[in-house]
């Protein structure tokens, strides 16, 4: 687990050097704050495919950075403290954290999503780059 895990998913990423550094900080920031109850942190969407254009500058066009981190206590005892830390790490960067999109669930929520086939699910589970954990499959 741990830094070096998510620096190596990140090589495959569409992020510019400034949105791998935000992701790489927050990363880091969820495993200190989360601890054990820290299951997974996925990329997702464009940017895991690699088929978001890093230097696009148009609002309309852009692609924004999509993260799921699964934790124990999910949404209800996380979301806030997650959206805390993401915000902190684009703005210690310069970057806005608007582009930042990141989305807690807890295990429970993603067995359920998977049990119903959720077009959602399946399409994050097809793209995603593991930064923490694993599939949880």
């Amino acid at each position: 687990m741990g830094q070096s895990q998510s620096t190596d998913a990140l090589a495959a990423a569409a992020l510019s050097t400034s949105e791998r550094r935000v992701v790489e900080r927050l990363v880091g920031s969820l495993q200190d704050e989360l601890a054990d109850d820290l299951q997974a942190i996925w990329l997702y969407g464009s940017r895991a495919r690699g088929d978001a254009a890093v230097d696009e500058t148009d609002p309309d066009l852009r692609s924004d950075i999509d993260l799921m981190v699964i934790a124990d206590g999910g949404e209800r005892r996380y979301d806030d403290k997650v959206q805390g830390l993401a915000y902190a790490a684009a703005v210690e960067a310069g970057e806005s954290p608007v582009w930042y999109s990141v989305f807690v669930f807890d295990p429970e929520w993603l067995q359920g999503r998977r049990a119903i086939e959720s077009f959602f699910i399946q399409n994050v589970d097809r793209d995603k780059l593991v930064l923490v954990g694993g599939s949880l499959h």
